[in-house]
């Protein structure tokens, strides 16, 4: 069987019949591809400010069954259906990259001196460094960005990581070990008076709720679990301007006295984000054609994290984590693959094992891929932050989130965002220097 995957390009810079490079924009779990891919979006952008330099054709490659909110390009009739998800895995979609490669030779006219590069951030960070890993003779080069390439069931470090990032200051960051005792402090506090009628009484007054619901210990680990409030991290902005939407204003509030106790000022960051929720327009994405059936329904990433990654973020007792501890436990931040997809525990623990065999994990054997990470992005704890080998350089950003370089340049950038993005830059012409010396090219 066949079917039709979506991709795009941007031509702006490229002559056809040169020996300029070839880049390929990964696609993942989300946000959806369109034509914004390969031009300006949070996807890859330290690429597309790279086209006018090197000339190079750009493509953005959607990623199977993530494209099913059209139904024209989804692998399957019905992802409701009894194993429509059987093909959907990262090895499923680096095999989509390589036809893509042999595709776009035969569509655009290239040849074996138009050089492949593969970028992506995330999920498609990974694939990007998989792709140059598992296919060097059609990949030639990659930049993975925050890519989490040791899967983990019990992925403790992510939560763990949020932490340390509420006692990073510089950057423009604005947290202090201060403010992370104070988060810390307020989420024990706060396990302490489930436990007692008064306590929760008091819970009642501060965040709404009967006093009975804080008994029950699912609505405890909804409510605290994973923070009274959202803690950003992963998208920390520090140019953002809603109240309570970043490390620096949370903290200001979490080191406030005059607001009260820990208790008080956790409360008080969760009704400033609750307001701004309320006013806040959403911006949903505008799907210009017909899902297919079960689009919407059936949680793609989840499935890919029962039968291949883990990444359950736990908040365990005597870790890092500085929510309250205990409650959001392993069984119930995976119980949805048995409940779900009816994969049992010691299935997704014997899938991940599999997935490190097949991909190396965080210790890759290769050349040519650029790993590079955030600092106060939690799913640094499973990426490579440290160069394995002269040909696998890594880079550490100080201060930045979630792959913060890939998204577009702007003024309000930090100044480690710009540096990484001028290295990447750097690093990805070293490579095609290395190609340059076998085909007599000369990059300006």
């Amino acid at each position: 069987a066949s079917w039709q995957q979506a991709y795009y390009v941007n031509d702006t810079f490229w002559t056809p019949g040169s020996v300029a490079p070839v880049f390929l924009c990964v696609g993942g779990e989300g946000p959806p591809l369109d034509g914004s891919a390969v031009v300006s979006s949070v996807h890859c952008n330290d690429a597309v400010e790279m086209l006018e330099e090197t000339g190079a054709l750009m493509f953005a490659l959607e990623h199977r069954y993530y494209g099913c909110w059209n139904a024209s390009a989804c692998p399957v009739k019905n992802l409701s259906s009894p194993g429509a998800l059987r093909f959907h895995s990262s090895r499923q979609a680096l095999g989509d990259i390589a036809a893509f490669v042999k595709f776009a030779h035969s569509t655009y006219g290239l040849t074996q001196k138009n050089y492949w590069v593969t970028w992506g951030g995330s999920y498609p960070g990974m694939l990007a460094g998989w792709a140059r890993l598992k296919f060097p003779h059609l990949i030639y080069a990659a930049v993975s960005s925050s890519a989490p390439v040791r899967a983990e069931v019990d992925m403790r470090g992510y939560n763990d990581v949020v932490a340390e990032a509420y006692a990073v200051a510089g950057e423009g960051v604005g947290g202090s070990l201060a403010c992370q005792t104070a988060i810390k402090k307020g989420h024990q506090q706060i396990g302490a008076m489930f436990g007692s009628r008064t306590g929760r009484k008091v819970l009642t007054s501060l965040f709404g709720e009967d006093d009975s619901w804080y008994e029950d210990i699912d609505n405890q680990r909804g409510f605290a679990g994973q923070g009274v409030a959202f803690f950003p991290a992963q998208g920390n902005d520090p140019a953002c301007n809603e109240a309570m939407c970043n490390i620096k204003k949370i903290c200001e509030a979490m080191t406030n006295v005059s607001i009260g106790s820990e208790v008080h000022r956790l409360a008080a960051v969760r009704k400033a984000q609750a307001a701004t929720h309320q006013r806040a327009t959403v911006k949903a994405y505008a799907l210009q054609a017909t899902p297919a059936p079960g689009w919407g329904v059936v949680p793609l990433w989840s499935w890919q994290t029962c039968t291949e990654f883990g990444f359950y973020q736990t908040c365990e007792n005597g870790t890092g984590c500085f929510f309250t501890q205990g409650l959001a436990d392993l069984a119930s931040q995976m119980d949805f693959c048995g409940s779900f997809f009816g994969i049992p525990p010691e299935a997704v623990a014997a899938n991940v094992d599999y997935s490190n065999t097949y991909y190396g994990a965080d210790q890759p054997q290769g050349s040519r891929v650029l790993y590079v990470n955030g600092e106060v992005d939690p799913w640094h704890a499973n990426s490579i932050l440290e160069q394995r080998s002269p040909e696998l350089p890594a880079m550490y950003v100080a201060g930045a989130s979630h792959h913060a370089w890939t998204h577009p340049s702007a003024p309000s950038d930090q100044a480690s965002v710009k540096q990484a993005r001028h290295t990447i830059r750097r690093v990805v012409h070293k490579f095609l220097a290395e190609m340059a010396v076998d085909n007599d090219i000369i990059f300006a």
